[in-house]
């Protein structure tokens, strides 16, 4: 079967769409990044991931070069093609400056834009029953707050996370608990759940899972410090591709007493529940 994406307004074989090789993202990595899931293979929170998309093109003043409403057709016409009716799919789309002008310069009525819909592949059940462990990096991205395609020091860090056995990198500074590499990162401590909230991008999986606890859980959004951390009950991260997913070590410390705690569960099944009902 074919595989088709989005490229700067067609739906085309992903084999015939073509960055060229003056694009500003190639030559100075200038471009910016959204990514979500599906639910019942409708784009899930898309007016959310939609609104994030459009702060971070103002902030970067790049020109997206559709509307909304363009975009999800788009998005729906590829998981038809791309995705089999019994799976759920990854949505990610891509914007740089198109080509440079005089090396460093762009036009900015002539974006690249591009998009890819592929099958979903769920993370082993043993991460949501067992928990997860992630590594730490004292690491503050460049403009944190908005979603672009420099993922540089991720990527230089994928192969000592998996020798470490871990499943994100969760970045610090300055003695704070940020965010991980690709996650949003949250502690519980005597019931409450608490997360930082300046230094990090905002994720929309971490918008939903804050406002399904809140009727139940007291939620603190402040500033988090490495030994918070390390005396927490319990500790989970969300992420459009993982949901919400517990964290049972950090580094070489266990979190708590090593195992899900029961607001993570308790947050768990009131995402899914959300999530089953959108």
């Amino acid at each position: 079967m074919s595989v088709y994406c989005y490229f700067n307004g067609q739906i085309m074989p992903i084999d015939e769409a073509k960055v060229g090789i003056k694009d500003i993202g190639i030559l100075r990595g200038f471009g910016i990044y959204e990514a979500m899931g599906t639910a019942s293979r409708r784009p899930f929170m898309f007016e959310d991931h939609m609104a994030r998309y459009r702060r971070t093109a103002d902030e970067l003043h790049l020109k997206i070069p559709a509307t909304e409403d363009e975009i999800l057709a788009a998005i729906n016409d590829l998981i038809a093609r791309n995705v089999s009716e019994d799976k759920e799919a990854t949505i990610k789309f891509f914007i740089t400056g198109g080509a440079t002008i005089h090396g460093i310069e762009y036009d900015y009525e002539h974006p690249t834009f591009f998009m890819l819909v592929d099958p979903h592949i769920p993370f082993e059940s043993h991460y949501y029953t067992e928990g997860a462990v992630v590594t730490v990096f004292e690491h503050l991205r460049q403009f944190p707050q908005l979603k672009t395609t420099n993922y540089i020091q991720a990527v230089m860090l994928q192969q000592a996370r998996k020798d470490a056995g871990a499943i994100e990198i969760l970045y610090t500074w300055g003695g704070k608990v940020l965010e991980c590499a690709t996650s949003n990162f949250m502690i519980v401590k005597d019931g409450k759940i608490i997360t930082a909230k300046e230094d990090i991008l905002f994720g929309i999986t971490r918008k939903v899972a804050l406002d399904v606890a809140r009727p139940l859980f007291t939620i603190e959004e402040r500033d988090v410090s490495l030994d918070e951390l390390y005396a927490a009950d319990e500790a989970f991260l969300t992420s459009s591709f993982k949901d919400v997913m517990p964290v049972v070590k950090v580094g070489d410390k266990l979190i708590g007493e090593g195992r899900v705690g029961p607001v993570t569960k308790r947050v768990i099944e009131l995402f899914e529940e959300y999530k089953k009902a959108y």
